[in-house]
């Protein structure tokens, strides 16, 4: 796989076709790779055993990790979907069933004295994150201070492209993401081989399972040589430090479409699964779930529904702490599976998590049509940066495959 700025002008060149698209079943599309196999059933997950270098990851390593590119289309492609858009509205046509298939989330079994333990120090951050921008300054120059960006971009009631609104916000207090459900997203770490050492979004989904884009993973060259190393990942990562430590890869899964994908975005199933190593706890071997907890998944709701999208860009203080988005649906891409929400995120926020009913209940709400509470119905994979708004392939049969797999993997991944 080429650096992905590299793709970035050839990623969504087929988007003047797809936003005029009907509404008829998921295809497949050349290069990347069929979502049925000839039964009709998804294709088998790649699957990959992981061996992390012993002692990789160093202060400087962590802090010389770039944010992971978000795949996103060039201008012309994105001024066209401007063009092509007839106003944003959910068009209930192509409105998908919800899915039976889901699983509730749970916060962590352990109390904060028993996770206090695990805290560790990566490195320090470079202090310029603080610093005021320079007179002058262009947004998205590279002389411009991530923290000025921040404060032009992030405006309550924002909106990408149309009505595709949203809210963008750090976490307030910042200290939440210490509690559950903030506790389960985090920060992943991994090496491209021959490219250096980047950073994605993930979350926990599973006893010992994180969930995250393909893109973060696999190359998506379609061969063994596609795989990333040194996946290593920081739940609840804050400033150069990982409160709940940090936690080995073992296994990874990702799907069929992404494998033979040649990293194009839109993909049908841009997602991947991770399984994680245990570790020792006050002298307990410990799954990450236990610690941090894990959020639940529903398949097959992305549209239309609304969701707090979370994960670290570079845009917003660095990258260095989670940031959040609320948005709605916006619109479905058919012939891709996936749907656009409006949203103002970048490059490392690729594979963050896009829950359903985020937190925890209050007293007296017991919902409505759908009260499943800390449901992640997609992660982040592509995006137009310019128009705000961001893709996520639909968690369908191919993420329960995969997920079935991961789960059979080794006992106690999911239970």
């Amino acid at each position: 796989m080429t650096i992905r700025t590299l793709v970035l002008g050839v990623a969504l060149s087929a988007v003047a076709t797809l936003v005029a698209a009907g509404n008829g079943g998921v295809e497949s599309r050349a290069g990347q790779g069929p979502s049925l196999d000839s039964r009709g059933a998804p294709p088998a997950p790649a699957v990959k055993d992981l061996h992390s270098r012993p002692g990789y990851w160093t202060p400087e390593r962590y802090r010389g990790a770039r944010p992971m590119p978000l795949p996103s289309g060039e201008e012309a492609s994105q001024q066209k979907l401007i063009e092509d858009i007839s106003g944003g509205q959910d068009d209930p046509a192509a409105r998908q069933e919800r899915s039976d298939d889901a699983r509730p989330g749970q916060p962590p079994l352990l109390d904060s004295s028993e996770r206090e333990l695990l805290e560790k120090r990566l490195y320090l951050p470079d202090d310029s994150r603080a610093e005021p921008a320079e007179p002058g300054a262009k947004r998205g120059s590279p002389d411009a201070p991530v923290p000025q960006l921040a404060g032009e971009r992030a405006i309550p009631l924002d909106v990408g492209v149309r009505r595709a609104y949203f809210s963008s916000q750090p976490l307030v207090p910042l200290a939440a993401d210490r509690e559950y459900p903030y506790s389960a997203i985090g920060r992943l770490f991994f090496t491209i081989p021959g490219q250096g050492d980047f950073v994605c979004s993930g979350s926990v989904i599973a006893a010992r399972l994180v969930l995250t884009a393909g893109h973060c993973v696999h190359s998506g060259s379609g061969n063994e040589q596609g795989w990333f190393t040194n996946l290593e990942f920081a739940p609840a990562y804050r400033d150069g430090v990982a409160p709940y430590s940090t936690w080995k890869a073992a296994t990874a899964f990702v799907t069929d479409p992404w494998y033979k994908g040649q990293d194009k975005v839109p993909n049908v199933a841009d997602y991947a699964l991770i399984e994680l190593e245990d570790q020792l706890v006050g002298g307990v071997s410990r799954r990450i779930g236990e610690v941090v907890g894990l959020l639940g998944y529903q398949t097959n709701s992305l549209m239309p529904n609304h969701a707090h999208l979370i994960g670290y860009p570079r845009v917003f203080e660095a990258g260095e702490r989670m940031h959040q988005v609320t948005a709605q649906s916006y619109r479905r891409e058919t012939r891709y599976n996936t749907v656009l929400y409006g949203s103002d995120m970048n490059e490392g926020s690729s594979g963050g998590p896009w829950i359903m009913n985020f937190g925890p209940a209050a007293a007296g709400q017991v919902g409505a049509n759908d009260p499943a509470r800390n449901r992640v119905i997609g992660v982040t994979s592509y995006g137009f940066e310019t128009l705000e708004v961001q893709g996520s392939s639909t968690l369908n049969d191919t993420f329960t495959s995969m997920l079935g797999r991961a789960c059979a993997r080794r006992e106690g991944n999911c239970q």
